[in-house]
């Protein structure tokens, strides 16, 4: 009978503790460089650099998001393509110094490499993706200089970085 009991008890602490368990996401979880304040104060330093050579405060290459799609997380790939595009052919071809620019590159490959999976075959935020790809190609037409248009972009990678946060947010 005592055997019983222990088996029935062993059993029974087997059940708890799987049923305790936390359950897998059906979305990615969030990538930790959006969360770390040290990828924040490295990004807010490179981006203060590019601005400084600006002159040019009234154009924003990065379209604004609506709060209600902000919120919904449709965004999350449009900005994550974004990003993707940055990577290969913004902030790979920088020549300018900007501070901690390689710190910044390194957590922001991090992000697109956590996030990428997710949106492989996701088409939403593609409208997103296309303005922005647009609002750069006009800016490198108005200054007359795509190396003018990359460090605007990369005076706003702290707005995309936002945009990011905010977007893609793991859901329960």
């Amino acid at each position: 009978m005592m055997k019983n009991l222990l088996a029935l008890l062993s059993l029974l602490s087997c059940l708890a503790l799987s049923a305790a368990s936390p359950r897998p996401l059906r979305h990615p979880p969030r990538s930790p460089p959006l969360d770390s304040s040290e990828t924040w104060n490295n990004l807010f330093t490179m981006c203060k650099d590019a601005r400084a050579r600006d002159k040019d405060h009234e154009t924003r290459l990065i379209p604004r998001i609506p709060s209600d799609s902000m919120k919904d997380g449709t965004m999350c790939c449009g900005n994550v393509k974004i990003l993707e595009y940055y990577l290969k052919h913004i902030l790979h071809q920088a020549t300018g110094s900007y501070s901690r620019m390689d710190l910044v590159k390194h957590e922001l490959r991090r992000v697109a490499r956590d996030l990428e999976p997710h949106c492989r075959s996701n088409l939403a935020g593609h409208e997103h993706f296309q303005s922005f790809t647009e609002n750069l190609q006009l800016a490198g037409q108005m200054y007359k200089s795509n190396a003018t248009a990359h460090n605007k972009a990369i005076g706003e990678t702290d707005i995309l970085f936002h945009y990011l946060y905010e977007t893609c947010k793991p859901q329960a």
